[in-house]
């Protein structure tokens, strides 16, 4: 059987209901899902490569190595279109435009990813 895309893997949970994080998977960089109070990456759980993770009770250790103002607010641009592009997947009924608002959604955890790199 072949590995489904990431972008199936997280469009299945999102037209499920479950809610996607600003936060990304430091294994294979898709977005991280908070499911029933968990935070997992619900795409290396389907292929078998991550466990899930309890949600942090202090914050990450590498939230002071974030940039700053600039790429901030950059950031924070690209965090605010992929949660209006995550509640736009969760409407959608047409799974064309599903798969093509969840491309943008993984080329936005992209840009955050390449954003926060020291």
């Amino acid at each position: 059987m072949t590995e489904r895309k990431p972008e199936d893997i997280m469009a299945d949970h999102l037209l499920k209901g479950e809610k996607m994080l600003a936060k990304e998977c430091k294994v294979c960089g898709s977005p991280l899902f908070e499911i029933k109070g968990e935070t997992l990456c619900v795409v290396c759980a389907e292929q078998g490569r991550g466990e899930k993770r309890a949600p942090p009770e202090a914050p990450a250790p590498e939230l002071p190595l974030l940039p700053a103002a600039p790429v901030g607010e950059a950031g924070a641009g690209i965090e605010a279109a992929i949660v209006s592009l995550c509640a736009r997947v969760a409407e959608e009924g047409d799974e064309r435009r599903c798969l093509t608002l969840m491309e943008a959604v993984r080329a936005g955890a992209e840009a955050l990813r390449l954003l926060r790199q020291p």
